[in-house]
């Protein structure tokens, strides 16, 4: 009869707030904390994988949304366990593996020395694609597919770079005719004996902001 008590404790202890420190258990349910992490052992408990597992709390309170993360305040759990084991959860199921930032926009958290960690024990595969590093699937046959996503993804998202003849060439056009619409700039540029594309056109556009400053 002394178990269900204990769990039944445990469960209203969460009730409100939803999650709570070692600490402030052991002053709730006033018993050591050893005793505290007995009953939550027992119960079943999730540690936060941010602050160093500070936070607590138990399934029947949790909220996890579609990707199995559920953030309360400051605390941020997983249902795929700590953060070493959710970041490699994320780059083992990502379409084209993940890079640092893609993790850190995730999971909120930096994750720098869990990815170092999990290369060191070869339980991910890293590799520079692009401008940064990406970590991927171990498995040879899963990596490949996500590497041949993660080529395909950066070349369709690209930029264009301009030269500075293309950029001294538009901006003199636009200086000649401030009302010049992109494509007329791709004209008088051909005009000119500078070939530009609509693409290099808009990556000017965009680096100097000229849409702002052309505005009426």
């Amino acid at each position: 009869m002394g178990r269900p008590r204990k769990e039944a404790n445990i469960l209203q202890t969460f009730r409100a707030p939803r999650v709570l420190t070692l600490e402030e258990l052991c002053d709730r349910l006033s018993c050591s904390g050893r005793t505290v992490l007995r009953r939550l052992k027992e119960h079943g408990y999730i540690s936060s994988y941010n602050r160093s597992g500070r936070f607590l709390t138990i399934p029947e309170v949790a909220e996890f949304d579609t990707r199995g993360l559920w953030v309360w305040k400051a605390a941020r759990f997983s249902k795929h366990g700590n953060l070493k084991q959710t970041i490699k959860h994320f780059i083992e199921t990502g379409e084209r593996g993940m890079t640092h930032e893609e993790l850190a926009t995730i999971l909120g958290v930096r994750a720098y020395n869990s990815l170092l960690e999990l290369i060191h024990e070869r339980r991910i595969h890293r590799e520079r694609l692009g401008p940064t590093f990406v970590y991927f699937n171990r498995k040879p046959a899963a990596r490949r597919k996500q590497v041949d996503r993660q080529r395909l993804f950066l070349q369709e998202h690209q930029k264009p770079s301009p030269t500075s003849r293309q950029i001294i060439t538009a901006l003199l056009e636009l200086i000649r005719d401030p009302k010049a619409g992109r494509e007329d700039v791709v004209l008088r540029c051909h005009r000119m004996g500078v070939p530009i594309s609509r693409a290099v056109v808009d990556a000017i556009f965009e680096r100097y902001d000229l849409d702002k400053k052309r505005a009426p």
